[in-house]
């Protein structure tokens, strides 16, 4: 049955190189770690003077199936151009690397953008944002299993695939836009956020013969949030993403728990999302004023957990707000180290 499922997914990976697909960008269960992933219009939005935000989630471990593994780290600088400004301009890079089946395909970006945030009144402001990609695609040959390859004694690298690629390293440009609204006040918050991916439709095809490109991808983000007892806070938040056939839509909150006395830990983070049709992501986290920490275990919900045994994925997420520089020197007022 494992021999089965390696050659039907070869099959697929195959298809996949030569013919139409519809891919998927790699998306974190914790997408509001990453929002540079999601929304350019979010560079540097409410962030005291820096941010660092990084992120890592292995999925598929201790089953049968070939790992896939997704990091990402950014870094977001706020710029005024006086500390009596409304406005906010932003500037961010980022980098992002993925590995899937175990390191057979690999892809890299590297984004820079920015994002400029009108003040409209005393409690909304209106965003818009930009960053431009480079990426690199590199698959590596020696790592796959075709039907060819395999005989009596299971398979053997040794013997030809029979489809050679012919374009294994690839280097593209790409561009991404969006727009947020967002109403902050006292006691309660809102937010609503869109963006439109890969504008580029860069071609990444591993065949000269061959026209495929990505698809474009449109993100669709929302929150709302209510604080407590002057410290405590609950908030919702959905995230919606569409890349040709696939949707992905989640749904979910959070309660950030503020705990009493002076600690290093300030706020105890407890949520769960709703990945419909996929799975069920609980989530913890821990948060102070400078940084934050966060874990979340993925429940598959979908059919995925009758073709593999123990189909397992987990990810760990760091954000560190900090400011630099002989003008910054008084301590952060910022409240809110990440909005979902």
């Amino acid at each position: 049955m494992k021999r089965t499922i390696v050659l039907l997914i070869a099959g697929l990976f195959m298809m996949t190189l030569s013919g139409k697909l519809y891919a998927q960008d790699p998306y974190f269960s914790q997408y509001f770690m990453s929002p540079m992933s999601n929304n350019p219009a979010m560079i540097g939005k409410g962030i005291s003077d820096m941010r660092i935000l990084m992120n890592h989630k292995n999925q598929w471990w201790g089953s049968s199936a070939a790992a896939f593994s997704i990091t990402s780290l950014s870094f977001e600088k706020k710029v005024k151009a006086s500390e009596e400004a409304l406005d906010e301009f932003g500037v961010g890079v980022m980098l992002e690397s993925e590995a899937s089946n175990g390191g057979l395909l690999k892809n890299t970006y590297f984004s820079v953008g920015s994002a400029y945030n009108k003040k409209m009144d005393e409690y909304s402001t209106l965003g818009i944002g930009i960053n431009f990609n480079y990426a690199n695609r590199f698959i590596d040959v020696n790592k796959f299993q075709t039907q060819s390859q395999y005989g009596s004694f299971g398979f053997n690298q040794y013997l030809p695939t029979n489809d050679m690629i012919q374009i294994p390293n690839s280097n593209y440009f790409d561009a991404n836009a969006g727009v947020r609204y967002s109403i902050t006040k006292p006691t309660w918050g809102f937010n609503v956020g869109a963006s439109i991916l890969h504008n580029a439709k860069a071609k990444v095809s591993a065949y000269y013969n061959s026209n495929y490109s990505l698809e474009s991808r449109v993100n669709f983000q929302s929150s709302f949030y209510q604080k407590y007892r002057e410290t405590d806070e609950f908030g919702i938040g959905l995230n919606y993403d569409v890349q040709g056939k696939n949707h992905v839509f989640s749904l979910g909150g959070m309660y950030k728990l503020q705990i009493p006395g002076v600690h290093l830990v300030q706020k105890l983070n407890l949520g769960v999302w709703d990945r419909f049709n996929d799975a069920i992501v609980p989530y913890i986290g821990f948060e102070s004023k400078e940084w934050c920490m966060g874990f979340t275990y993925d429940i598959v919900t979908s059919d995925l957990k009758t073709y593999y045994n123990s189909v397992q994925s987990m990810e760990l997420s760091f954000g560190w707000q900090f400011t630099g520089g002989k003008k910054h020197k008084k301590p952060l007022t910022h409240e809110r180290m990440f909005e979902f």
